[in-house]
């Protein structure tokens, strides 16, 4: 047997994650544009070889990262390592956080798509139309800092952005990845849990286990209000966080609201009724639907005639028809709005769903034209064995030929 070496393979290909080093910049719309030609954005077929498009995709994706990283600090959020007490040289996994978290009476936690990097939305927009800040975590940073944190509070409530998709931890390169990224830069090589495990964040809900147990433990106000946002496949791992009956009496005092896009989890395997009572009244879900945004769409029950399951929310429509990434960028307004107002109203309950009732389809009958048609003007029907009607395709051949012999002949 024979084994190939990594010495023996050809030299792997390499970028530098700059996005100028890349061939692009960042245009007046705030869009990533080709600098060879501006009316391009990004190019991932740049050779036949799909490794090297993966590569340049990767370092790409970096300088993207690197860009919406610097502006979120700009925005006065820190990068913080997890474990906590970790260096730069330790394994660990970055999360952004508000510098003066103790300070806030209110708390708004985001837990983005396993699939995304720290800080990204959706790099469809993020690096298409649509640019950085909208396809970024940098749009709603901005605009949570416009909110007051509540009726008595007007300061702008602290935000925590967790990091549920970077939690690949890469040796030889001093950094988590996400597990689409390291099929791009480490194909074939084997996950090793002492190299590539980051202690206390080895897996997603592991991770949203660390946030909730050490993150805000220590890091906020034992008496400050917590807004929760869950994005895709976190909303799954959230909720299962929050009804365990340990978790939920720790915490159920202080989540004032929840968020659930993409949500399409039923809540058939949740048992905490204290817990689900809080999904009825105080959380609402925005699912893929090109019906007008805020319509609604299901009661905490479900609705069968949208084939919704039941949530154990109020569902609505997020306007965003094809990709559940896109929608805390489309249903954002309505989605802070809604924090906000339960944020300030101690009280509050969700109203009644209004549910969207669609026309039913009138039943036409359809008379038997068929049956009133004499039998010897219907065409007739007939099965033909295969092996008997190429045999008969092969005798009118003959024939046609026969005739036209006989034909030249006579001429």
């Amino acid at each position: 047997m024979f084994r190939r070496q990594w010495s023996g393979l050809p030299k792997d290909a390499s970028f530098y994650p700059d996005l100028k080093a890349l061939g692009y910049f960042i245009n007046g719309d705030d869009e990533i544009r080709s600098i060879e030609d501006p009316d391009y954005y990004f190019k991932f077929f740049i050779d036949r070889n799909p490794r090297v498009c993966a590569r340049q995709r990767f370092d790409f994706n970096q300088a993207m990262e690197d860009e919406i990283h610097s502006r979120l600090e700009k925005q006065g959020l820190q990068k913080v390592l997890l474990p906590l007490g970790a260096t730069l040289t330790d394994r660990h996994v970055p999360i952004f956080a508000t510098p003066d978290l103790k300070s806030k009476s209110r708390i708004v936690v985001i837990f983005g798509e396993p699939s995304q990097d720290l800080g990204v939305i959706a790099g469809r927009i993020a690096n298409g139309p649509g640019g950085i800040d909208q396809g970024s975590m940098v749009s709603v940073v901005r605009k949570l800092q416009a909110q007051d944190s509540s009726t008595t509070d007007p300061s702008s409530p602290g935000i925590v952005i967790a990091n549920p998709g970077q939690l690949y931890w890469w040796p030889e390169g001093k950094r988590t990845l996400t597990v689409t990224a390291t099929l791009c830069m480490h194909y074939g090589r084997v996950h090793m849990a002492e190299l590539n495990n980051i202690p206390g964040n080895e897996s997603r809900a592991n991770h949203i286990r660390y946030v909730w147990d050490v993150v805000l433990q220590t890091m906020s106000n034992d008496d400050a209000k917590i807004s929760i946002i869950a994005i895709g496949e976190t909303c799954e791992t959230v909720t299962g966080y929050l009804n365990d009956a340990k978790n939920w009496n720790r915490w159920a005092g202080r989540v004032s609201s929840m968020l659930l896009l993409g949500h399409v989890y039923p809540s058939d395997n949740l048992t905490n009724e204290s817990f689900k009572e809080f999904l009825a009244k105080r959380t609402r879900a925005y699912i893929v639907s090109n019906e007008p945004l805020d319509t609604g769409l299901a009661t905490p029950d479900g609705n069968p005639d949208e084939c919704i399951p039941n949530l154990g929310c109020p569902c609505y429509s997020s306007s965003e028809p094809c990709y559940s990434e896109l929608i805390l960028i489309r249903a954002l307004p309505s989605i802070l709005d809604y924090m906000e107002l339960v944020a300030k109203t101690p009280s509050f309950e969700n109203p009644p769903v209004d549910v969207i009732v669609r026309p039913q389809e009138e039943e036409v009958e359809v008379e038997d034209e068929w049956g009133k048609i004499p039998d010897e003007e219907k065409p007739s029907i007939s099965v033909v064995d295969q092996e008997q009607m190429l045999q008969q395709v092969k005798e009118l051949e003959l024939e046609e030929k026969r005739g036209g012999d006989s034909a030249h002949v006579s001429d």
